[in-house]
């Protein structure tokens, strides 16, 4: 076990918190997928992208469960590509000015370079850790091979995991906040 291993297990965390918000709240992110074309078209009387927002978020949960259990380089990888979507699914949204990414059901920001930061990090973490020692151990292996500690690090996990949400959602939003205020203060010099 190496602490590439507890963030990639972190990362998983995360891509399981935000494919259960998916499933839970599926409008915000069918919005984004809707608007950027990504979406199947509904069925009348129906919201255009809730099933295809309700299958990105299970195919999340399912990955990072996966992940998490099983290990290994290909479910590395696996996240690893999820999160590069994510990134570019990010950009295209901020290129089109969408209000929310999505990312986090009900509770997403707007689309923010935060996001994309995160989410390419989160896929390189899940790359070194595909090509280390063979593919990242199963979570549960990990933590029991070190012992007394591995209830310290799974609290660092669990804590890593609890504030790379909070950047994604909480300081994203802060941070997009702080850029409209801008845009409109330069706006209003202009005039």
């Amino acid at each position: 076990m190496s602490a590439v291993d507890a963030l990639f297990w972190a990362a998983c965390l995360v891509l399981v918190v935000a494919g259960a918000s998916k499933l839970a709240a599926p409008e915000q992110v069918a919005g984004t997928l809707a608007s950027l074309g990504l979406a199947r078209p509904a069925a009348p009387g129906r919201i255009r992208g809730i099933g295809t927002a309700r299958t990105i978020g299970a195919v999340e949960v399912a990955l990072g469960i996966g992940a998490l259990v099983i290990g290994g380089a290909i479910l590395a990888l696996g996240v690893a590509a999820a999160y590069l979507a994510f990134a570019v699914v990010v950009v295209l949204a901020r290129r089109r000015g969408l209000e929310s990414c999505g990312c986090f059901g009900a509770r997403s920001a707007p689309p923010s370079w935060v996001h994309v930061a995160v989410n390419v990090g989160s896929a390189i973490v899940a790359i070194v850790a595909a090509v280390l020692d063979g593919g990242p151990v199963p979570a549960a292996d990990g933590l029991a091979e070190l012992g007394g500690t591995g209830v310290v690090v799974a609290a660092l996990v669990l804590l890593t995991a609890l504030l790379v949400v909070v950047l994604d959602t909480t300081v994203a939003d802060v941070v997009e906040a702080t850029r409209a205020l801008r845009d409109q203060e330069r706006a209003a010099e202009a005039a």
